[in-house]
């Protein structure tokens, strides 16, 4: 290989130390979801960029972009376009916006010699609603377990940096447990066929069918390293190759929530999450405020906040011991006939049956289970989990009639 100017080689070291520092190093670690990753470009910088992003608790975003051409001139605006998907994905409601943003931004300022062809998608933990929009990027795959099929994730747009309106279109679909999600740039097609894009995607696609039911996402790329080595062994690689695999392991986070939290996972729960006792007023006021839709008597309604604001000020303190990094979950259900609140702390629990009867004569002055009185007495029905740290309260809706 001819030894690059002396310039040129300083050119190719910044940009390779700028792309680096865009490249994920590790991967956001989420209950119930196995992710693996490959990078590599075909040069000493490539095009391709991916990330994976966790937004929030309860979502969990994937992007992959590619830019055309390679060398020093790609790499930076793959940078570019880079900062700019991380700028946005935090302010967006969902990927189409993301992408109509990130289109502006490079319309405005990259070169037009080039455009960038994307994929970006959030994953809601909650219920493994998958959103996502496409950017004429190659279509990743989706594994459905039950039905043992591949869908593919394409969706009307153009190209990122050719128009102001990029004409972008978002849909949704729902993962299962088992499900596998395989996102890529179009170098991957050349591990199975070099000539043909078309043929080496069914080869792919056949690939991963063969491979599913009996390796993890790092196995599935290990097997797409080991052949990248040997296509190597005959020839140099003529495009970046990069990919991320992801797969649901268990049911949806919120499933799980309402399981813990004492719920049949199927049923209607709403649930919320509050760290600070300035937090407890906004959780209660969405109960309270059904409870009126549905015709509850102000009695009722007054009682059930007195027991909501003790049990959750009790969860706070207690059980959290007022450490803010910890969360207090809340499940209710409210209907016509009962609502049915839970509420469930991060602490060690306690027992229910040591804590002192304050009516007892020895424990009338003693500032201790005056609180868990009330909630019994304003309230129809209270159980706690063997741990201590959850409780359910429910109260009936009682009329004149």
């Amino acid at each position: 290989m001819e030894k690059l100017p002396e310039k040129e080689d300083k050119d190719f070291l910044i940009a390779r130390k700028v792309q680096e520092a865009m490249i994920p190093h590790s991967l956001p670690a989420i209950e119930g979801i196995d992710i693996a990753s490959l990078y590599h470009p075909c040069s000493t910088v490539g095009g391709d960029l991916f990330d994976v992003i966790h937004i929030s608790e309860d979502m969990l975003a994937f992007l992959i972009f590619d830019v055309s051409g390679h060398g020093v001139s790609s790499a930076l605006i793959a940078s570019m376009a880079k900062l700019a998907f991380l700028n946005h994905i935090r302010n967006v409601a969902s990927p189409r916006s993301l992408i109509e943003r990130v289109n502006k931004e490079i319309v405005q300022h990259a070169l037009a010699d080039y455009f960038i062809t994307a994929f970006a998608a959030f994953l809601d933990l909650h219920n493994n609603k998958l959103s996502y929009c496409n950017a004429g990027h190659p279509p990743p795959l989706v594994f459905k377990k039950e039905d043992r099929q591949l869908v593919s994730l394409g969706t009307s747009g153009l190209f990122i940096g050719i128009f102001e309106d990029g004409l972008y279109e978002e849909k949704i679909l729902y993962l299962n447990p088992g499900d596998w999600l395989v996102l890529f740039s179009n170098g991957i097609y050349s591990l199975f066929n070099s000539e043909n894009e078309l043929q080496g995607r069914k080869r792919l696609e056949l690939e991963i069918l063969r491979k599913l039911d009996d390796c993890s996402p790092a196995g599935l790329v290990e097997c797409f390293d080991s052949k990248l080595n040997d296509l190597q062994q005959t020839r140099a690689l003529d495009d970046d190759l990069t990919a991320i695999v992801i797969e649901v392991l268990t049911a949806s986070r919120k499933n799980q929530i309402k399981d813990k939290l004492g719920f049949d996972p199927k049923a209607p729960v709403y649930l919320m999450f509050i760290n600070y006792f300035e937090e407890m007023d906004r959780a209660t006021a969405v109960i309270l405020k059904e409870m009126d839709e549905f015709g509850y008597p102000d009695d009722s309604i007054r009682k059930m906040k007195i027991a909501l604001t003790e049990l959750l000020a009790n969860a706070i303190y207690h059980g959290n011991k007022k450490d803010h990094t910890k969360k207090v979950t809340i499940g209710h259900i409210t209907t016509k006939h009962h609502v049915t609140v839970a509420i469930m702390d991060e602490g060690e629990g306690f027992d229910i049956d040591a804590v002192p009867d304050p009516t007892l004569p020895e424990n009338l002055e003693k500032d201790c289970g005056r609180g868990l009185f009330i909630v019994r007495n304003y309230v129809d029905f209270v159980d706690y989990n063997e741990k201590g740290n959850r409780v359910i309260i429910r109260k009936h809706r009682i009329t004149d009639s």
